[in-house]
């Protein structure tokens, strides 16, 4: 397959890197001409968990050329509808289209190339990009691999052949479910994304403090509720699977169990991971909270669930983004939650 990535950031170069590894025909589509100049220049360096340095081919989206069978799209959500429409010119009848923005990013893409084309996934790795050409792998090496899915649920021999290129990443699942898919990985992203974002640290920080599990616990609990009343039913990532039989609790006796049995041995893996929502902060962009922990204040809305840890955590990061808040401080956010007290 002629295979076109758009986004070569931190995520983007590991799939890239890996890919090219592997020996497909794969080229890096990215708008920063320092970035593109580094990667043809030195090649991908992985560094952290993964020791590996990769020469790759990377363009700007102007130079892109010819029509491509598979485009992988990791730029932010923000970035996803202009990349896709420049894209236009570069795709048939035939090609795939894989999104793997946070959030739900299909009901933008399939507007811009046709619902057929379309596919989703989740990531399973963390990534932070240190400086141009070298990125950072911030969980283990076994959590390399995406789950990915066509919005129909059909497993055809496109989706076979997209499942062969993503085989040289890591692990390679196609799921029937992408919506059960995208409402896991958005809890994941809702819960301890959120939080590094709203408190300014990783992911070790929350993990090894009480007050901050206990908002993971209410945050996984309020997605959870959603999705029960959405009528989806969700996919297991990483071993998370956002059900009430898992996590929810009404006592102080079953929170202590949620946070403590369920979610802390999900995420050790992930104890350096800094969310990228927080990593655009750090940089003085705007991040994609409105689609993250911001979708669940939106469905909440829509199916009559309240969700105010989902909303306090929209509220610290977007005033962290607006000067509002210093990110220097971040980690006394968590004074402005509060919790409710269990019945008798």
């Amino acid at each position: 397959m002629r295979v076109a990535l758009l986004g070569a950031g931190s995520v983007g170069t590991i799939i890239g890197a890996m890919i090219t590894e592997g020996g497909e025909d794969i080229v890096l589509v990215d708008r920063c001409a320092e970035q593109v100049d580094m990667l043809n220049t030195y090649g991908v360096r992985i560094t952290g968990h993964f020791n590996r340095l990769v020469p790759v081919r990377a363009i700007l989206p102007e130079e892109m050329e010819g029509k491509y069978d598979l485009v992988i799209s990791t730029t932010k959500q923000t970035a996803l509808a202009e990349s896709l429409k420049r894209v236009l010119e570069h795709i048939h009848d035939e090609t795939a289209v894989l999104t793997l923005q946070n959030g739900i990013p299909e009901d933008i893409s399939r507007a811009i190339v046709g619902r057929k084309r379309v596919m989703g996934g989740g990531i399973e790795f963390g990534a932070t990009l240190r400086e141009p050409g070298v990125t950072e792998l911030t969980s283990d090496v076994s959590s390399l691999g995406i789950t990915f899915g066509q919005l129909d649920g059909e497993i055809t021999e496109k989706t076979r052949a997209v499942q062969a290129v993503f085989s040289h990443l890591g692990q390679s699942h196609i799921t029937a479910n992408l919506l059960g898919l995208r409402y896991s990985k958005l809890t994941d992203n809702a819960t301890f994304s959120g939080m590094s974002a709203a408190l300014g640290c990783d992911y070790g920080k929350i993990l090894g403090n009480q007050q901050a599990m206990k908002c993971i616990a209410y945050l996984g609990r309020e997605a959870a509720q959603v999705i029960k009343k959405l009528g989806v039913t969700p996919e297991k990532i990483f071993g998370l699977q956002p059900l009430l039989d898992n996590v929810d609790f009404t006592t102080e006796a079953e929170l202590n169990h949620v946070i403590h049995e369920y979610w802390a041995p999900l995420y050790k893996p992930f104890l350096g991971l800094k969310a990228s929502m927080l990593q655009d902060l750090e940089k003085g962009n705007r991040c994609e909270i409105d689609a993250i922990n911001g979708k669940f204040v939106e469905m909440g809305r829509e199916v009559e669930v309240d969700v105010p840890f989902m909303r306090m955590v929209v509220t610290l990061v977007t005033k962290l983004q607006d000067g509002e808040l210093e990110l220097a401080d971040a980690w006394s956010n968590l004074n402005y939650f509060e919790f409710p007290e269990f019945g008798n």
